[in-house]
């Protein structure tokens, strides 16, 4: 269960101060299915970074599961993300010093797997999709619709999306 209770997020100070979440409490039950929508720049991809775990609140109470995930470190809360949330990121997210093997394998190393088994699940996924041929590749070789399916390889070790960037190459 994902709640929120008066959650804000500032960023900067001064005059270019942007409170980009102000006061947000919500509650998400286990399997409930929820929309976040708004125009551009109301904090969407904020609130999204802050229930993933990959940004800290300014302000305000998080609770993840029962657990307060405010004074998590970082580890904590990689572990903590990698066991709950399946992410799919707006972007690729492919490290540009790591193969494509090394990019899907990555996550499955915060979970504890030993790396020739994370390796092995990398092959296999990217077969799924059709780039087992670009294992070795780094992202700058790969097409945009290719790096996409790379990125999306690596969420796929991990529980069902709660965020899709509502991407689609046709061929994933």
């Amino acid at each position: 269960m994902i709640q929120l209770s008066e959650a804000k997020k500032i960023y900067g100070k001064g005059e270019s101060t942007v409170h980009a979440l102000s006061g947000i409490s919500l509650n998400i039950q286990k399997g409930e299915f929820v929309a976040i929508t708004g125009k551009s720049g109301c904090g969407k991809t904020t609130l999204l970074n802050i229930i993933g775990l990959l940004d800290n609140l300014t302000e305000g109470h998080y609770t993840l599961n029962g657990q307060d995930v405010r004074h998590l470190s970082d580890k904590a809360k990689a572990r903590l993300r990698f066991q709950t949330f399946g992410y799919i990121f707006q972007s690729f997210n492919l490290l540009s010093s790591h193969t494509v093997a090394e990019n899907v394998a990555l996550p499955l190393g915060y979970a504890g797997v030993p790396k020739q088994e994370r390796l092995a699940r990398a092959a296999e996924m990217l077969r799924k999709v059709g780039l087992l041929d670009k294992m070795k590749a780094y992202p700058n070789e790969l097409s945009g619709g290719q790096q996409q399916r790379g990125g999306d390889c690596a969420c796929a070790h991990q529980p069902p999306a709660h965020h899709s960037g509502g991407r689609t190459d046709g061929k994933s």
